[in-house]
This record gives C-alpha cells, structure tokens and sequence, in this order.
C-alpha cells in the first residue's frame, strides 16, 4: 500500500489522535529498551535499525523507507518495550500514535491491517534469510561481504567506501579494532588499498574482490 492511499484512508477518528513529528539525522526515534507505548509512521526519510550490546558494541541490521512503521512488531507481540533502536540517517518525519490507537487502526481497516502485515512480512524475510548467516561469518569474511555489498553493481574505475569505520563496524557487528585488522588484511592482499585513510577499490580490486568472495562460498 502507498504512503500516499494509507494517509488518504486513515479515518478522521484516528488521525485526530495522532501528531506529526520531526527527527534530525543521528536523533533516534526509538531506543531500545524504551517503553513500547507509541507506533510511528515513517512518512520522509530513512532510518538506520541496530541493537546495542552490554559490551557497547552495536550492529546494524536493517534500515527503514517510507512508508515503514516503527514499534509495529513489538504492539503487536505484546512486547513492553523496543526491540533496538531506530536512528535518523536522514532529516526524518513521521506520524505518532499511541498503541492503543494503532490497534484501533488495525481492528478498523481491513486494508490497513494487510498493508501492515505486508511491511512486517517484508522486514522480516530478509532478517531470516541472511542475518543468521552472515552472524556467524569470521569477521574478515563478514568485512568482504559487506564491500561486496557496498560495491552493488557501480560500474566506476576507482570505488571510494565513504564511510567511518565505527559505521563499518555498527553495520556489520563487530569492534573497530578487529575492521581495522580487516582492513589491513585486505589491503596486504591487494584487495582494496587506502587513501588518506578511506577505503578505495580500483577496477582490477572489484573484480578480484567479487573472485575471491565468490570462490570462499564455492568452498
């Protein structure tokens, strides 16, 4: 169901209870742990979905678009508080609403209540098919997995990875320490080399990169 169809068809009793909200990038919407007592609608924007650990490391293991909803999975589980965090990756709005006013949504509109099933059926599938895996990959695996990844289908002679290593960690779940060993790994191998800090990947690099990745899984 559209952003656009969903809004239009929310009853007038509903969208009196429910406000609009406004999340800069790195504000997060949702924190783990939080009392689950709010759903939101997310109307602009995308959000980054990890899950903080005792140790302080975090992984990163989704991310969120428009018209997703936030705090939809733990309503429905019965579930008292967030299951992980939701950041901004990007200025954010959404639309809140109580629990209660969410369920009442749902018991109301039979199209709305599939379009929900639908978004969780979506978010969910992915988490079942690779997260398992890539979870217990070794962490240079999980490293080449993750440029591969970044890497898509760019078709460019020089491949710039933009992003912190933090972020690298967070996203792949692991500690900075251990990327960095990664990193260094792969750049003995000839896989990726660095300039002025950031990961670069030249066309010889691809290719060699989606090889060796390739004949890993192969193995």
């Amino acid at each position: 169901m559209k952003l656009d169809y969903m809004l239009d068809h929310m009853p007038d009793s509903i969208r009196r209870q429910t406000t609009r909200r406004v999340f800069l990038p790195g504000e997060s919407v949702v924190r783990k742990g939080e009392l689950a007592d709010h759903v939101f609608l997310l109307t602009k924007g995308s959000l980054r979905v990890s899950n903080e650990f005792a140790s302080g490391q975090r992984f990163t293991f989704g991310s969120l678009e428009v018209p997703d909803l936030i705090g939809d999975l733990e309503v429905l589980a019965g579930q008292k508080s967030y299951a992980a965090s939701n950041e901004a990756v990007s200025a954010c709005e959404v639309i809140a609403m109580s629990a209660e006013t969410f369920l009442q949504w749902m018991r109301s509109d039979n199209e709305f209540a599939l379009a929900v099933a639908q978004l969780l059926a979506a978010k969910m599938y992915p988490t079942s098919n690779e997260a398992g895996r890539v979870k217990f990959l070794p962490s240079l695996d999980r490293l080449h997995a993750y440029l591969i990844k970044r890497l898509g289908t760019i078709q460019t002679d020089l491949f710039i990875l933009h992003t912190s290593r933090q972020q690298i960690a967070d996203d792949i779940g692991t500690s900075v320490k251990t990327v960095n060993r990664g990193v260094s790994k792969l750049r003995e191998a000839g896989l990726i080399s660095l300039n002025r800090g950031k990961i670069t990947i030249n066309e010889e690099q691809q290719q060699a990169l989606r090889d060796t990745f390739r004949q890993e899984e192969d193995a």
